[in-house]
């Protein structure tokens, strides 16, 4: 078996090297600089595109008249572009497959973010109200662009998070749906900067398709300071589509080995001559036949239309999602006590039950956002966001392994939920300088109202069910549904940061006090009202030790209210989190790689768990700690080659020994990808290119004793890239050596399992 093992590493190994080691090559086939002399403004940039080799678009009433400025040594296409526009009103903005676009700059464009050219991004979106840089934070952080999610064929969010270190997916739940975790917590979420209905009782992230995802941002460490409390230890703020000024039409078509048949058009341009005024509208539909496991497959249906008024000073933007999402269980194994290996039995078909199982989630959410320079010195921001979400679960539940035989202890679960959220946040950002000085000061108001009305079935009850003889017969799942609970919830918070820099040094201090009101109705039991408040700051320091080189310190805060009580019905106690970090950022090849590198401590002060003596109650247990390091690179190191790694080493622990057991549950120690492309202009007209990736992750525990785990997982995907004019193909193969893989999981009856090799297929095409 270790023979076994280190082959398949070692050819995993070599297959993503060869871009690694034919890189020096490459940089030295692109050490050649661009030297053009004082001429006509569009002969000039049609030279720099000569000698560089990068396709330079340009708008010929733009540069009609001007003269460009002298280049001499310059190495890369954007650098010769900006010494021979310089003093000029044009603007560079990326276009389509690595191409730059020459445009009038005397009314500043809507352009197309750049997560949606690149692999790399800089820029933050709404993740960081002091409009700082990924570079600029004292935090590690990372952006999952949309360019990567499409190169990758990414089509849930769990695909795209692999890429993201110290975040796993939890997709061991029974209640349907997926979360995830950031650094050993679990993470709420966000969606442009702002909580969402997920903050509740609903699949986090699951109201997302991913076509109108434009980004990931992955936020290590707590967030009370951006989103208020239960996001203890990071965040992933999604962030939506965005209109832009350059027309485009593209279609997207999709299919896979489980008979899926997808098509996405996303539209997108300008309304009015001066372009100020500009439009996008993405739709998708799709639907799967099944998915790996033999349940119903994935089904998908989605119109995000948004609209823009940018200028000078104003940056406005109305969008709305509508979209329905139905998916089958997810496929998962059931351990034995006896052996603690999967019960050998085919997992390719449904487990317990047929195979319409599953769960639909229908979404309406509109978003508003202002973004207004009132002077050079003062800016204030509004946003706000109404979200509505339908949720419906019917499927068999095993909730337990009762023997050896195959006797699980199943429920027919079932759920229907409905959730409003609104909220509104506005602030204003201040600038000043005083002499070496420059300063940085935002305060602002969140106010947010939360509305989960939740009905449980009529019949139902656990009862025990053998699924190896398929014995006795299941009850059938529930069709109708009685009250159950509702929960109205309003949060208030005020908050303010302030950013002080002098030569290289800059630091920032921030707090927010937020204070929470929640009344709780469960039907035949009880009422109940709680209120609570708390103060979260949060310190960072970021010391330029060169313009390339960077080293951040940040001291983070978390909490999360809490509003139940024990058995002596006494409130328990509110959890809180602490993250100190230090590391270093560092920009290479000529700022076209990002490198984050930090240590960082996480602890919690307690957790609630179930109370032994009282099962329909919790008790107040001793928190977590976790204590480790996190690597992740990014870029484009020469043109058409994409690199993104991570590794993430964690070592948890709890504060204190319990009875219970002393091993913290579901969190690998280590966590790690590779990821790395390679295009490459076969002719004027054909881009061929390869990609490849490896995803992995050491084993974890399943109860607090170890006395089961669930072994190390690793996976290899490829993708095949061709581009012919105006057509996009891309065929990728996941799981190339069909490894059996197995997710993290607090449970030995519900072990979610990994995707056997599969090929997913997509082509695109730009009609304008």
């Amino acid at each position: 078996m270790s023979n076994k093992i280190t082959s398949f590493l070692l050819s995993t190994a070599t297959m993503l090297a060869v871009p690694m080691v034919l890189a020096p090559q490459m940089v030295m086939a692109q050490e050649r600089t661009i030297s053009v002399p004082a001429m006509d403004m569009g002969e000039a940039l049609r030279q720099i595109a000569s000698q560089s080799g990068t396709k330079i678009e340009m708008d010929p009433d733009a540069v009609r008249g001007l003269t460009s400025l002298p280049v001499s040594g310059a190495r890369t296409a954007e650098e010769a572009i900006d010494r021979a526009t310089k003093d000029t009103t044009l603007l560079t903005m990326p276009g389509d497959n690595g191409s730059l676009v020459i445009v009038n700059g005397i009314i500043v464009l809507a352009r197309r973010d750049e997560a949606e050219t690149s692999i790399l991004v800089r820029s933050t979106s709404t993740s960081s109200r002091l409009g700082l840089s990924l570079r600029e934070q004292a935090r590690n952080n990372q952006v999952i662009s949309s360019r990567l999610m499409a190169e990758q064929q990414s089509q849930t969010l769990a695909d795209a998070l692999r890429n993201a270190g110290g975040v796993v997916v939890n997709s061991a739940t029974v209640q349907g749906g997926v979360n995830y975790s950031v650094r050993g917590f679990v993470s709420n979420g966000s969606v442009n900067g702002m909580p969402t209905s997920g903050s509740s009782t609903f699949p986090v992230g699951a109201t997302q398709p991913t076509a109108n995802i434009e980004r990931l941002e992955v936020l290590k460490g707590p967030d009370a300071i951006l989103l208020g409390g239960n996001n203890m230890g990071g965040t992933v703020n999604i962030v939506t589509k965005k209109p832009s000024a350059n027309a485009r039409i593209y279609g997207l078509a999709e299919t896979d080995k489980w008979g899926l048949r997808k098509g996405t058009v996303d539209a997108n341009g300008a309304l009015t001559d001066d372009k100020t005024i500009t439009a996008r509208i993405i739709g998708t539909a799709g639907k799967a036949d099944r998915n790996f496991g033999g349940y119903r497959g994935d089904e998908e249906y989605l119109i995000a239309p948004s609209l823009r008024y940018k200028n000078l000073g104003t940056d406005a933007i109305l969008s709305a999602t509508l979209s329905k999402q139905a998916s089958g269980v997810i496929p998962y194994a059931v351990f034995s006590p006896t052996t603690k290996q999967p019960f050998a039995v085919d997992y390719s078909k449904p487990l317990i039950g047929g195979k319409d199982q599953g769960i639909e989630i229908k979404t309406k959410q509109i978003n508003a956002e202002v973004n207004q320079d009132v002077t050079d010195w003062l800016s204030v921001v509004a946003r706000g966001q109404h979200q509505e979400i339908n949720f419906r679960l019917s499927q068999y539940s095993p909730f337990a392994v009762l023997a050896g035989d195959g006797t699980l202890l199943v429920s027919g679960s079932g759920v229907k939920q409905r959730g409003t959220n609104d909220l509104v946040d506005s602030f204003a950002r201040v600038n000043f300088t005083t002499g070496a000085f420059e300063h940085k000061f935002v305060g602002g108001f969140t106010y947010t109202k939360m509305n989960v009305d939740a009905d449980e079935p009529l019949t139902g009850g656990m009862a025990p069910y053998n699924f190896l003889t398929k014995t006795p017969a299941l009850r059938p799942l529930t069709t109708q549904y009685k009250p159950s609970f509702t929960v109205d919830s309003e949060q208030r918070g005020y908050y303010g940061q302030y950013l002080v820099s002098a030569w290289d040094l800059h630091l920032l201090a921030g707090v927010r006090r937020n204070m929470t009101d929640v009344v709780s109705n469960i039907f035949g039991r009880s009422i109940t009202r709680s209120k609570g408040k708390a103060t979260t700051p949060n310190f960072g320091a970021v010391y330029d030790i060169t313009p390339d080189i960077s080293a951040f310190g940040t001291l983070a805060y978390g909490f999360q209210p809490t509003f139940i009580t024990d058995r002596n019905r006494e409130r328990l106690p509110d959890i809180k989190t602490r993250n100190a970090e230090v590391g270093v950022k560092l920009d290479l090849f000529d700022d076209k790689v990002l490198v984050n590198a930090s240590w960082f401590r996480i602890r919690e002060s307690n957790k609630l768990i179930t109370d032994p003596a009282a099962p329909r109650f919790q008790i107040a247990a001793p928190g977590q700690l976790g204590e480790g390091y996190d690597l992740n690179i990014t870029g484009e190191p020469i043109p058409g080659l994409s690199v993104v790694a991570t590794f993430v080493h964690t070592d948890y622990s709890f504060l204190t020994k319990t009875s219970l057991g002393n091993v913290v549950t579901a969190q690998p120690k280590n966590s790690y990808s590779l990821y790395s492309s390679y295009r490459h202009d076969v002719t004027d007209e054909i881009k061929a290119g390869l990609g490849a990736g490896i995803y992995g992750r050491s084993g974890s525990a399943v109860d607090q004793r170890a006395i089961n785990r669930v072994p190390s997982a690793v996976q290899v995907d490829v993708n095949a890239f061709l581009t012919y004019g105006d057509i996009d193909i891309n065929l990728g193969v996941r799981n190339l050596f069909n490894k059996q893989n197995y997710a993290s999981t607090i449970s030995t009856s519900y072990v979610p399992l990994g995707e056997p090799r599969s090929w997913r297929l997509s082509i695109g095409y730009r009609f304008l």
